[in-house]
């Protein structure tokens, strides 16, 4: 096996190890200071659900904090998100900043609201390498009732490595 591969077996190791682990509480995954102090409990639950789905939590993808005025997550590059030329998939970018951005709308949603992705639409502006510790800052621009309307960027220090443009469906409200 080459180095490579065998870099691409342990990260997969690693994460199925961590899918194995699970979370015990609501908000069990939640870094310290993340959320405001009020932060609706309700939506701890949502959080969890979005840290806690397999793809997520392969990729890598952590929550830094929420305000009312957006979200912070971080993922740090490694095998899993390259590609042969040693750099981020474009594909991986498109996968982090999606719950970056439902992140950002959360604090937004009314009591028993959910939304969903209907339209994402993503420029990627340099390549990120591998190793690379990237930030996704999303903001809600508006959200009605039935529709939001919401940026996020993968940044790389102050560099945009990539930005998206996202339209999500208010479910329950």
């Amino acid at each position: 096996m080459t180095d490579l591969g065998q870099k691409q077996a342990a990260a997969l190791a690693a994460a199925a190890a961590s899918l194995a682990r699970g979370l015990d509480a609501p908000g069990a995954g939640i870094p310290a200071g993340a959320l405001p102090a009020d932060f609706p409990a309700a939506r701890l639950r949502d959080i969890d659900a979005v840290l806690s789905l397999p793809m997520h939590r392969m990729l890598g993808f952590e929550l830094v904090k929420i305000t009312r005025e957006g979200a912070e997550s971080r993922v740090v590059l490694d095998h899993r998100h390259g590609t042969p030329a040693g750099t981020v998939h474009g594909g991986v970018l498109y996968a982090l900043l999606d719950p970056a951005a439902y992140m950002a709308l959360l604090p937004h949603l009314p009591d028993g609201a959910t939304a969903s992705t209907h339209d994402i639409f993503v420029s990627v502006m340099r390549p990120a390498p591998i190793g690379a510790d990237i930030r996704l800052h999303a903001r809600v621009l508006r959200a009605g009732r039935r529709v939001a309307f919401l940026d996020a960027e993968a940044r790389r220090g102050c560099d945009i490595i990539a930005a998206a443009r996202i339209t999500k469906t208010i479910f329950g409200a």
